[in-house]
């Protein structure tokens, strides 16, 4: 389980410029959550802290556990790259992860296997891979510790259409529950029987399953039969039921929404 509580945190930007996301509470208790946001929304930044790589004020738990007392937690994976600066290769940090976490090395190259990604990837350092190919080695080095939580960072940003497939089912096949964060809409339609959030204007807004929302429309204004109101830069938009407006699933990214509000 995952829980969050009037968690704040607080970044600061080229020196100066503060950036805070603010009275974050969320709670995902064997289920798994897409988090949606456009770039720059914070959702890597909470998903730092929720992995024990940033500061924060509140409470965050793992299985109960504060996150800044957890040691040696075995049942969380993550993808982001902090998590894998312990090898040098890739071959390394298969190695040590089978040590440390269980993780099942079969499993791990039938991944690559499948994501059309050679053997040869083990002997080269994770950092000289392509944007590509480095996330899809860091999701799937997380997900073949078969964890029983997870926490996966835009999995399918820079991935072609045919691995964006392979990864999903991947996701959907491994860990018991966790968080999945992402701005591309176009691959919700995989995951219709999630709860999705929104994290925008410093804020969680949510939920909402992924099939009401792919179904829904967005509308400028708060409606009273909205699925959900969301903040976007000072303005509200609505989430309804229906064609009385844009489709959300024909935005296919997140980040078109600003542009959108600001029409």
């Amino acid at each position: 389980m995952i829980e969050l509580k009037n968690v704040r945190i607080t970044l600061s930007r080229r020196g100066y410029e503060r950036f805070d996301l603010e009275n974050m509470n969320l709670k995902v208790n064997g289920e798994k959550v897409i988090i949606l946001g456009p770039n720059g929304s914070g959702k890597t930044t909470l998903l730092k802290a929720i992995s024990g790589l940033l500061p924060y004020s509140g409470s965050i738990l793992i299985n109960g556990i504060e996150v800044k007392k957890i040691r040696n937690c075995i049942e969380y994976s993550t993808n982001l790259p902090e998590a894998y600066e312990i090898g040098i290769t890739v071959n390394d940090i298969v190695y040590l992860y089978e040590e440390l976490k269980g993780l099942d090395r079969s499993l791990f190259l039938e991944m690559l296997k499948s994501l059309n990604l050679g053997e040869e990837i083990l002997r080269r350092k994770l950092y000289v891979l392509s944007a590509g190919q480095s996330v899809l080695v860091r999701t799937s080095l997380a997900l073949a510790s078969r964890p029983e939580i997870f926490g996966l960072d835009v999995p399918f940003e820079n991935v072609d259409a045919a691995r964006r497939y392979v990864i999903s089912r991947y996701i959907k096949e491994y860990g018991k529950e966790g968080i999945l964060v992402t701005h591309e809409l176009d691959m919700l339609s995989l995951f219709k029987d999630y709860k999705a959030y929104f994290l925008v204007s410093n804020k969680l807004q949510g939920p909402v399953t992924v099939l009401e929302l792919l179904e829904s429309s967005i509308v400028e204004g708060e409606r009273e039969d909205a699925l959900l109101t969301i903040d976007v830069m000072g303005k509200k938009i609505s989430l309804v039921k229906g064609d009385s407006g844009m489709k959300f699933g024909a935005l296919g990214s997140l980040n078109r929404n600003y542009g959108i509000i600001n029409v």
